[in-house]
């Protein structure tokens, strides 16, 4: 073989050789993020034995306020939940006016909320949260006995002389916990 000939077998092959070789091995690529912690919260209203509405004559009738709306529920604060942080308890005591909103938050006698580094926003979001929920007013209704239809010996109805809105409070108490990988709040027995 000539020497133009070997230089051709040699080009030749050469690019053969280059055609053959393998692509570079690519870097895996990178796991998925993992997606964001998110909350979500519920609570419970807390028995207060000693509420003075428990001791009222009998003449008197204490009309509770119940709960219209109470959708707006607190979110786990965003640093604490990057942080994983968790469990937490708020107890607070919500004052209702006698239009039936939340007027007043405040530490409720009934329980202690944990201290901690996060404190301060676990209660900023617990009041944001209960001052927009709305109730039906309490009320005090001065009553005395109706008829007895049935001929039991008892009233079988009372009728109301008199009403009258007042403030109320309720306690309630939220737990923030982180559960597997979420935070959440639990509702309480």
């Amino acid at each position: 073989m000539s020497a133009a000939g070997r230089v051709v077998c040699l080009v030749v092959a050469a690019t053969v050789a280059l055609s053959c070789r393998h692509a570079p091995p690519q870097a895996a690529p990178p796991p998925p993020a993992a997606p964001p912690a998110e909350g979500q919260s519920k609570y419970t209203f807390l028995f207060d034995p000693a509420n003075p509405a428990l001791s009222l004559p009998a003449d008197t009738r204490f009309d509770r306020p119940r709960p219209i709306d109470t959708k707006t529920l607190p979110v786990y604060p965003a640093r604490a939940l990057a942080d994983r942080f968790g469990p937490h308890r708020e107890v607070v005591r919500i004052v209702i006016d006698k239009d039936g909103k939340v007027a007043e938050v405040h530490d409720s006698p009934l329980g202690a909320s944990d201290k901690d580094a996060y404190s301060e926003e676990f209660r900023r979001s617990v009041d944001a949260a209960v001052r927009t929920w709305t109730f039906t007013p309490g009320s005090l209704r001065k009553v005395e006995p109706g008829t007895d239809l049935d001929g039991d010996g008892k009233p079988d109805y009372v009728i109301t002389k008199s009403w009258e809105r007042v403030a109320v409070y309720y306690d309630v108490r939220f737990t923030f916990e982180i559960v597997e990988g979420q935070g959440v709040v639990r509702r309480e027995p």
